[in-house]
């Protein structure tokens, strides 16, 4: 349409588009701490001209324009930054699980420190020293029988607080299981509604943000572009025991999920570890107490057995009631107490291997620091990584105030010419309309 009327509608469409541009950056400035949320823009062309070109037009050779038109609103998205997020995230995941058990794990051994089992061993060593200096006294007997039962509790409660971790380790897995397929019908159901509105030819950005959102926040839980787990997601709902399976068939999940499937082994090897330290501590003291040699394997219990072991029990190790109740019939000679503070540099069969008590228990700890810093180095090297994969992707997709400020002022002016040009079409034709009548 030529003339005053189809300036009128050009006009229009600027002030449309203008607006509609405004909408969207006010959308873009509410949303700016909205977690996964992508910044949008209006994509805008020309609309069609009018006439089409030719000598024999009415117009001439030339072309008139008839304004503008929104052709979508998009997402500014850059997918290989999405790619590289999620192929270091199920990294992160798994490492941050086993971050914290680790650390959890470091907490409740508490080495070195007064309060430890080693300090509790040296403790229980020392005190049989100064018995031997006079087995009958009432007041080093005492000490001996203190020290005795703190030792047995200081490793029956790391026993127990590393099976409650164990526990909680499990739980972690089963809730996130229950997580992973909670995420998988809520993947479901969007994707429903994506078709929807991309079937009515517009573009769901805030679906698909929320889309990708999950699909995040799923790839901290497993390496989704893995075969087997694609596979395994296709199931839905998967169980902690198709996790289980594929672990034993040698696959690694990665994320969240392997973390947690690893550090329930993990801990269940410290918790035999410290069992077998206990057995070993037992057997050694027992059998001086009654005269065998200290790799008997007499599993008999005797009224001269300092500690009983329970193993698979809680308490694993305990001190022998009787001696407890009755410290002045506990008959020890110097002799015996000499060999029982011996007893801490002898080598003797703990797991098969013949090493000291200390040797064993220090080789737990020392494994288990070594562990442990490997996974806090690995922690703070992927945590640099995913934060800068982040930082990148969100300098590409992340709301800027100050640019959406800019924005705002340009879409307002443009919003002002058009409605300028429309105010001057209004004045024009009522020139054409009145003048006529005057």
């Amino acid at each position: 349409m030529s003339g005053l009327l189809g300036s009128l509608q050009s006009a229009k469409s600027g002030m449309n588009v203008s607006q509609l541009s405004i909408q969207t950056t006010s959308h873009n400035i509410n949303n700016m701490n909205t977690p996964g949320y992508s910044r949008q823009r209006v994509e805008q062309s020309a609309k069609s001209a009018y006439s089409y070109p030719g000598y024999n037009s009415s117009m001439g050779a030339g072309q008139l324009g008839t304004g503008v038109e929104a052709t979508d609103i998009i997402r500014i998205k850059n997918t290989f930054y999405d790619f590289q997020f999620r192929s270091e995230s199920h990294s992160h995941g798994e490492i941050s699980t086993k971050y914290e058990n680790y650390t959890n794990m470091e907490k409740i051994f508490n080495e070195p420190s007064d309060t430890s089992i080693s300090a509790s061993i040296a403790n229980f060593f020392g005190s049989w020293q100064e018995l031997s200096k006079n087995p009958n006294d009432a007041g080093s007997k005492d000490i001996v029988i203190q020290n005795s039962k703190y030792l047995a509790n200081n490793i029956s409660n790391i026993k127990e607080k590393l099976e409650k971790l164990s526990e909680q380790a499990d739980k972690k897995l089963n809730d996130d299981v229950k997580e992973i397929n909670d995420m998988l019908d809520q993947l479901k159901e969007l994707d429903k509604h994506i078709n929807i509105v991309q079937g009515s030819g517009k573009t769901p950005n805030d679906l698909m943000d929320e889309r990708d959102k999950i699909i995040d926040d799923l790839s901290f839980k497993m390496d989704i572009n893995k075969d087997e787990v694609k596979t395994l997601l296709e199931k839905n709902p998967i169980e902690v025991k198709d996790l289980k399976d594929l672990k034993a068939g040698g696959v690694n999940v990665s994320g969240e999920i392997q973390g947690s499937l690893e550090m329930i082994d993990k801990i269940k090897e410290y918790t035999d570890s410290l069992e077998k330290l206990a057995a070993g501590i037992a057997k050694g003291v027992n059998n001086i107490l009654n005269g065998r040699d200290i790799n008997d394997n007499t599993t008999v219990a005797t009224d001269k057995d300092l500690f009983k072991f329970n193993p698979g029990g809680n308490p694993v190790i305990e001190v022998n009631d009787k001696i407890v109740d009755n410290p002045k019939d506990w008959n020890i000679t110097t002799e015996t107490a000499s060999a029982m503070y011996k007893l801490k540099d002898q080598k003797i069969t703990i797991d098969g291997d013949e090493t000291t008590i200390d040797k064993f228990y220090n080789s737990i700890i020392q494994k288990l620091g070594n562990e442990a810093q490997e996974v806090i180095r690995n922690e703070k090297n992927q945590s640099k990584i995913l934060k800068e994969i982040d930082n990148l992707r969100a300098n590409v997709s992340g709301v800027s105030l100050d640019e959406e400020m800019v924005n705002l002022i340009q879409f307002q002016h443009a919003y002002n010419a058009s409605a300028k040009v429309i105010s001057t079409i209004d004045s024009l034709l009522d020139v054409v309309v009145n003048g006529l009548v005057r």
